[in-house]
């Protein structure tokens, strides 16, 4: 394994990623930031152009961090969030966005070698060829039933069956989305191709399984911080989010049960169905 205090984190879209920086933030030795990428300025033509681009960006907010006592990250209250989404909007049928600023207060004392993660699910998932020569890369993912009923819960690419930051990085993906009509469809496709890139470029040990996080309450992170292993947080699993939509709910459990994706490399198809009984 790469030994670097520069970490990424990928993952699979609302599958715990910012609840994984979340409690990370509560460490005593590492420093989590939620998506504080502009994706579209990242070069992406280029191995050695991003990692560049990606290793200086780091060494920025670490001086940040240490000098100043901020960091760039979306954030709420000056804090990453357990979830960047809230309820229901009775306006527009999609959870609200709870997001409200672009910077994070660090409040703690930290060593110069403190731990920096970052994390941006799309655009880091779409790099994991290349990243993972350069800096420790982990993933997180979820039941696939749970995430497809999130996806159609917010108001994101995600839900029209895109992810611009990883068709971006990877054309063959943008050209199969844009060949799909169906929208659960290329929903399912592009819920695949994300843990198609973490099957063909990450170690098994370094996949973080939402559900496992939840029912450890924190310590699961201690495979990416080992400080982890002392939080013990009060956690939900919300993969039986009352917000999902039950009837919508059975025609993504269907449309999975059919498929072929590489989502059964990490759950079995009870997993899916024993969720779809709860």
């Amino acid at each position: 394994m790469i030994k670097c205090n520069n970490i990424i984190l990928a993952g699979v879209a609302r599958s715990g990623s910012t609840l994984a920086c979340h409690l990370l933030n509560k460490t005593s030795d590492a420093v989590a930031l939620h998506e504080p990428i502009v994706p579209a300025f990242v070069p992406v033509s280029s191995s050695n152009e991003t990692v560049k681009f990606l290793q200086n960006f780091f060494e920025k907010q670490r001086d940040s961090i240490l000098s100043k006592g901020i960091a760039t990250s979306k954030s709420t209250q000056g804090k990453v969030p357990d979830n960047p989404r809230g309820d229901i909007d009775n306006k527009t049928g999609k959870r609200i966005k709870i997001l409200d600023g672009k910077v994070i207060k660090v409040e703690k004392a930290l060593k110069d070698d403190f731990l920096l993660v970052i994390k941006q699910p799309g655009l880091f998932t779409g790099l994991l060829g290349s990243l993972k020569q350069h800096f420790p890369c982990y993933a997180t993912i979820r039941n696939p039933l749970a995430v497809l009923q999130s996806w159609n819960t917010v108001d994101m690419a995600v839900t029209t069956g895109h992810a611009p930051a990883a068709e971006r990085c990877d054309k063959e993906l943008k050209f199969v989305l844009a060949q799909e009509r169906d929208v659960y469809n290329r929903q399912i496709i592009l819920l695949s191709w994300y843990y198609e890139q973490f099957y063909k470029h990450l170690p098994i040990e370094n996949i973080i399984r939402y559900e496992k996080v939840v029912l450890t309450g924190g310590k699961e992170l201690a495979r990416i911080v080992s400080s982890a292993n002392q939080l013990s947080e009060r956690l939900v699993n919300k993969n039986n989010n009352p917000l999902y939509d039950n009837i919508l709910r059975k025609e993504l459990a269907t449309r999975l049960l059919e498929s072929e994706g590489y989502y059964w490399n990490y759950y079995k198809k009870n997993d899916v169905t024993d969720l779809l009984n709860t």
